[in-house]
């Protein structure tokens, strides 16, 4: 080849390779106020995992734990929409400050057990979505926590054992109801809970035996109580410029992943509500399954002022989910 040939040769591949450089890895961070083996944490390292095997070399997700970044719980909901953190586990429960509609997951006592909570969701889906995507991110998957009990030095038996108490709730919802029937309560982030109670600045926390476990409350708590009082929902959700500036195919395998951890996810939250207060009661902690018909219909017609107040804040939309619910609620075996 002569010389000319060659340098004519060499211009073209500089070109080339101008044209195309290398793709450079796209960063990621994904944050969660939970650690270690709280499932919310082993979610996000799960899906963080899933994703940086399928897209290897062109996408990097690194995990952020126990609130390392230094968001509380209700800020993380605005934080994605500012891409403050790309993406996020957000408590639904936390978010109603900015959107009422998410408030629906820890209303109390609407629903009774999975299935139901499950066809809650899939009814509100396409509204949780709407208000996601106003507020600039995108829901990947939603991740159930297993129902909310009452973790005190007491089994609440009636409704007066409410009284007195210093209880940490994990949204208004809990507060509201909670403070009808007598009991000091107050919202907390997760990550302020074990300090709290180990000064005792609370005696009770009223949360899922997932978090009773991962806080081993059996250290300064001696009982909990099965109250059902809701299956709140996690939404591990994504910025909407972050999800846009992946190319169609990573757009892809995000959505695809998702699926599949929201299917995995509804599974290990049945499951982990027995296995979990069996671990609190091997650890000294005393089980009350099952409460009182008395109590029970105290708290939820307590839990219905709540109920109500949500279907003011939702309007229109409210009342068809709920209509649509206790419809297709009374098919269920």
């Amino acid at each position: 080849m002569s010389k000319k040939l060659w340098v004519a040769f060499g211009l073209v591949l500089c070109v080339v390779l101008i044209g195309n450089p290398a793709a450079a890895v796209v960063e990621l961070n994904i944050a969660t106020t939970y650690s270690g083996a709280n499932m919310h944490a082993e979610t996000c390292r799960e899906f963080a995992k899933r994703i940086n095997e399928a897209l290897t070399g062109e996408v990097l997700i690194t995990v952020h734990e126990g609130g390392a970044l230094g968001l509380k719980d209700e800020d993380r909901f605005t934080a994605v929409a500012d891409s403050i953190v790309p993406i996020q586990s957000v408590l639904m429960g936390a978010a109603v400050g900015t959107s009422p509609i998410f408030g629906l997951s820890t209303s109390p006592f609407l629903i009774k057990g999975f299935k139901e909570a499950k066809l809650l969701l899939e009814i509100v889906r396409p509204h949780y979505d709407a208000e996601a995507k106003k507020f600039n991110q995108m829901i990947l998957y939603t991740a159930p926590w297993p129902p909310s009990s009452i973790h005190a030095n007491r089994p609440i038996k009636k409704y007066e054992d409410l009284q007195g108490l210093r209880i940490r709730t994990y949204d208004k919802n809990g507060t509201e109801v909670l403070k009808k029937g007598g009991a000091n309560a107050v919202v907390m982030s997760w990550g302020d809970v074990y300090p709290a109670l180990a000064t005792k600045t609370i005696d009770s926390v009223l949360t899922s035996s997932q978090s009773a476990v991962a806080g081993k409350f059996w250290e300064v708590l001696s009982d909990t109580t099965r109250v059902n009082f809701a299956i709140p929902l996690n939404m591990i959700n994504i910025n909407l410029d972050s999800f846009n500036a992946l190319t169609p195919k990573q757009q892809a395998v995000f959505v695809k992943i998702g699926k599949e951890m929201e299917l995995r996810q509804w599974q290990i939250a049945e499951e982990a509500m027995v296995n979990d207060e069996k671990t609190c009661a091997d650890n000294g902690m005393t089980i009350t399954t099952e409460v009182p018909d008395e109590l029970a219909a105290k708290l939820k017609a307590s839990g219905q002022d709540v109920i109500n107040d949500w279907l003011k804040k939702t309007g229109k939309v409210g009342k068809e989910v709920l209509a649509t619910f206790d419809k297709e609620s009374k098919k269920l075996k």
